[in-house]
């Protein structure tokens, strides 16, 4: 009777699997730093780690702003390419105005986006992966149609440009001085954000710092954060203890789409055009790089310093395989298996540290 009662799952762990859960995905950041160093000499100076940083600095503000989503249990948003590209049009097309009126226009439609999508997740319950793939289908639809799927450029400056769009048709007859502004040098300003370096650093890395302390702050230090986590590890649990879970679903999407307006708005301005295109991919990149920073997709468990740590570890794999001269497609077949590998070894340690279920 004893012998069929006992618990013979193996929960025995070493020093190896200690070292992969304690610290994660910085130990993966040390083994990369090592083969970094194999193979170029030049890897740990400082301008090669700025470059590093500058690269993922996009994809960091995207996975600050997902994490919360994530975090709060709702696997990830899919609307986040496309709310890239919505809000660089917008601010392109504000921006005629001055640049902050383009900056500030486009941030609010991305809180309006985010609290669409917190309000059908949270309120309906409807499953956050369909809904945000619907709204990034209507959202690319919106933009090609608006604009019959051409691009615009900040620096369009001829009658044709006011009569296309929801929004400068409107504006130019309650303004009709609208028509003589000096638009060339309002792009020249815009187009500047992407390639400003105060101090010797890319202003797009300070904004990335500066989201992620935010984050940090509001995921770890305040009482909201800990309602992100509860509602992330249930969300009836989080109900049955006094917490409006749909108020922190809605939170959630507010920021991971006021994150995507941010780097959408750079985005546009690094390509000095605003298309429907601008932003595909940064989905699922930011969802590798919050996995791989230990951030579990059933919510409630993770951090934002493993997420930068997610982002620049994608960037030192990039980084690493460009020095040794290996193609594009080579490298996110590599990045794939590599992320493989990592997902498997952390859910096997978890296991046999008995934790399983996080």
């Amino acid at each position: 009777m004893s012998s069929i009662n006992k618990d013979i799952r193996k929960t025995s762990h070493n020093n190896f699997t200690v070292i992969v859960n304690r610290f994660g995905v910085f130990f993966m950041i040390l083994v990369l730093a090592v083969i970094g160093m194999l193979v170029s000499p030049n890897f740990l100076k400082a301008s090669n780690l700025l470059n590093i940083l500058n690269a993922v600095s996009y994809l960091g503000i995207v996975a600050a702003g997902i994490s919360f989503v994530i975090y709060c249990g709702q696997y990830g948003d899919l609307s986040a390419p496309m709310t890239m590209a919505t809000t660089g049009v917008i601010c392109v097309e504000f921006m005629r105005y001055g640049l902050w009126y383009g900056i500030i226009a486009a941030m609010i439609t991305g809180v309006v986006i985010g609290l669409l999508n917190g309000f059908v997740i949270g309120k309906l319950r409807v499953n956050a992966i369909i809904w945000t793939l619907a709204m990034n289908f209507i959202l690319e639809g919106l933009v090609r149609w608006s604009y019959k799927g051409t691009q615009i450029y900040p620096d369009m400056a001829t009658e044709k440009t006011y009569t296309t769009g929801f929004f400068l048709p409107l504006m130019a007859k309650l303004d009709p001085h609208i028509m003589e502004l000096d638009l060339v040098s309002r792009a020249a300003e815009f187009n500047a954000l992407a390639t400003t370096y105060p101090g010797g650093v890319p202003l797009v890395l300070y904004v990335m710092f500066g989201v992620m302390i935010v984050g940090y702050i509001i995921m770890s230090k305040s009482t909201f954060g800990n309602q992100l986590k509860v509602v992330g590890s249930s969300f009836d649990v989080g109900k049955m203890s006094g917490i409006n879970a749909t108020r922190t679903v809605m939170f959630a999407f507010m920021m991971s789409s006021l994150f995507a307006s941010v780097a959408g708005i750079f985005m546009t301005s690094l390509n000095q055009v605003g298309a429907f295109y601008i932003g595909q991919g940064y989905d699922f990149q930011a969802v590798t790089a919050i996995i791989l920073g230990g951030m579990s997709l059933a919510g409630g468990r993770g951090s934002m310093i493993g997420v930068f740590g997610g982002v620049f570890t994608l960037g030192l794999i990039s980084n690493i395989l460009t020095l040794m001269g290996v193609g594009t497609f080579t490298q996110k077949m590599i990045t794939g298996a590599i992320f493989i590998t990592v997902v498997a070894v952390n859910a096997r340690s978890l296991r046999k540290l008995g934790r399983d279920y996080a």
